[in-house]
């Protein structure tokens, strides 16, 4: 049963709008998305030539639509942006993990981190969650982190973001909670991506096709879940470290 009711979830999906489409686990959930009869894909990113290899790979499938829009979600854009057609998914990927020691010292850094992955998500996510929308099945999943749950040294500006970021559309999650559109928010752990390449442990780092192939297979869940989500126990161990320790992650 649970098996029928992830099938049905996957052929609802017919059509996806992607922020942050050169992340390499929105490219990895695009080509799944085709793998499963998805013909209809919107990709917006800073340059649309970065999208070279996804929509080389979409191309693969026949009668695929692909259409772009450039945006850089530190510049102020034409409002027209915001006025989102319907799509079956709308997929969150954009983010900057940038340098927090930095940060510290540097505004420039600071508002960046935090408005990359916090602040400038907010209108299209305010747009998205719309009253016309709520009313229809779709789905609206955005990409947080397990940093958004502690304030560890090494990246403590970007998990505040990201907290206020997972914060924000949890009250939206749980404000619509029976709504035919859910809205998934996930705190994802160490993916196998450029961002994060050199800077992860290895053996708790999964494969953005992995993460793909989980999310398309649980397509009917809302709220917010750790990604994967034994990672919800190691940021329980986490946060029974003493200070001491935690300051050193």
């Amino acid at each position: 049963m649970v098996l029928l009711i992830s099938i049905l979830d996957i052929m609802k999906f017919k059509s996806i709008w992607v922020l942050g489409s050169t992340s390499e686990t929105a490219i990895s959930i695009c080509i799944e998305l085709a793998n499963k009869g998805c013909n209809k894909f919107h990709l917006i990113s800073r340059n649309y030539t970065d999208n070279e290899f996804l929509v080389r790979s979409l191309k693969k499938y026949r009668s695929i639509e692909i259409t772009f829009e450039e945006i850089d979600l530190l510049e102020k854009y034409d409002e027209k942006v915001l006025n989102i057609k319907n799509y079956d998914l709308y997929l969150i990927t954009a983010g900057y993990l940038g340098d927090s020691n930095l940060a510290y010292f540097e505004e420039e850094e600071c508002t960046k981190i935090i408005n990359t992955n916090f602040i400038s998500l907010i209108p299209f996510i305010k747009k998205i969650i719309s009253p016309e929308r709520l009313d229809r099945s779709g789905a609206l999943w955005v990409f947080s982190s397990v940093a958004a749950d502690s304030g560890r040294p090494s990246n403590f500006i970007y998990g505040a973001a990201k907290s206020g970021l997972t914060v924000f559309c949890e009250g939206i999650a749980l404000k619509y909670i029976n709504s035919k559109f859910k809205v998934r928010v996930l705190k994802a752990g160490y993916i196998d991506t450029k961002m994060s390449r050199g800077k992860t442990i290895s053996f708790l780092t999964v494969k953005p096709k992995v993460i793909a192939k989980y999310l398309l297979n649980s397509a009917n869940r809302s709220g917010v879940e750790y990604l994967p989500g034994w990672w919800r126990f190691i940021m329980i161990i986490v946060s029974l470290l003493p200070n001491k320790l935690v300051s050193k992650l």
